[in-house]
């Protein structure tokens, strides 16, 4: 997407993307096209609250002016606190104010939601049954009606096959044990496990580790994302909640 260079009218919504590698942010116009670049940063390690908070803070220092934020993280949150946290720090998140500590740290209204959430309604269609898939440091799964969100859907920490989890089985360390063929076919065999179960109508797979599918060997009418167009997420969250 190419960045809009006048003055957008409306809400400027600027999104953030906590990952377990990297946190991005990128502003966009109420049509969720970006205004300026994305900007991303390595994720603290450990992955504390703390500092994660002082680099989110940091960062949102450096950006120009936006109207509200939208933010992605990679775990359960309910009604803007975080539940679980299973690619950074579980026992170290749970219970944090997530969303009122950003809207404290911005002076910005603020909605946090999980991660694969707020990328697929960056690009579902609205119609009908749609599974949003993201292949990173884990897995992200995001279900939606008629561009409704079913809310922390965790898909990925389901057992299935040899007792191993699908995030387990497709996380980023496997994708880079097991090679472009074998990872794709471990994609194929969990979509072969999820497709009856959730009967999707539309398939969305994003996150960094696409570029390591056959993406050729696909079903035919799977739908494939860059994080810049799921990033397009944060303004759309606020058109549904």
């Amino acid at each position: 997407m190419t960045a809009v260079e006048s003055k957008p009218e409306g809400p400027v919504t600027l999104t953030i993307d906590i990952g377990g590698t990297g946190i991005k942010m990128l502003r966009l116009d109420p049509e969720g096209r970006p205004i300026d670049d994305r900007v991303r940063e390595l994720t603290p390690r450990p992955a504390l609250p703390g500092p994660v908070l002082k680099l989110i803070e940091r960062m949102l220092a450096a950006r120009p002016a936006c109207d509200r934020i939208s933010v992605g993280f990679p775990g359960v949150v309910v009604r803007g606190v975080v539940q679980t946290a299973p690619n950074l720090d579980t026992e170290a998140w749970r219970g944090t104010g997530l969303q009122q500590t950003i809207e404290e740290l911005s002076v910005k209204p603020t909605r946090v939601i999980n991660d694969a959430d707020l990328q697929g309604y960056g690009v579902i269609r609205r119609q009908g049954v749609e599974l949003v898939l993201t292949l990173g440091t884990g897995l992200g799964t995001a279900l939606y009606s008629d561009g409704h969100l079913v809310a922390n859907l965790e898909l990925a920490h389901h057992p299935y096959g040899d007792g191993n989890t699908y995030e387990e089985r497709v996380s980023d360390e496997a994708c880079h044990e097991l090679g472009p063929t074998a990872f794709t076919d471990r994609v194929l065999e969990m979509l072969d496990q999820l497709q009856p179960i959730l009967n999707y109508e539309t398939l969305h797979i994003g996150g960094g580790n696409v570029r390591h599918l056959e993406t050729e060997r696909l079903p035919r009418g799977v739908d494939l994302f860059d994080n810049v167009a799921g990033m397009r997420g944060g303004v759309n969250l606020w058109h549904d909640l």
